[in-house]
């Protein structure tokens, strides 16, 4: 039990310790189970255009950490980081595209359009 007092408050140090270097605010927040946040940090720098971001973001709506599993708009994050260059995401988008069927596919590619065109806005 004193392990696992110590390990968590060495984990929360690290945490805040990160928070309080400009480090990604969302990571810590999700790090802490705290997925609310998270996808408010995420969905902000989504909006700047941060594929890391759109790519986390994707990473939620596939496993439903804090939001309902949705493959499509995993797939919309998954399609628009990779389109911002991340390569993981890239390769996620493909691993997805595999259990989702065409109208799936074809749902998450024109929501991932709207959302590029309204400037990274009206994204779900």
């Amino acid at each position: 039990m004193k392990f696992f007092l110590i390990a968590a408050h060495i984990f929360f140090l690290t945490a805040q310790n990160a928070v309080s270097q400009n480090f990604d605010k969302g990571f810590a927040a999700y790090m802490l189970g705290n997925y609310s946040q998270a996808i408010i940090e995420w969905r902000h720098k989504a909006s700047s255009g941060s594929a890391t971001a759109m790519s986390n973001l994707g990473n939620m709506y596939e496993v439903g950490a804090g939001v309902e599993q949705d493959k499509v708009l995993a797939h919309q994050w998954y399609n628009l980081a990779a389109s911002n260059g991340d390569v993981v995401a890239r390769k996620n988008k493909q691993d997805l595209e595999e259990n989702m069927t065409m109208s799936q596919i074809s749902k998450a590619l024109i929501l991932a359009k709207k959302c590029m065109i309204s400037g990274y806005l009206d994204c779900d």
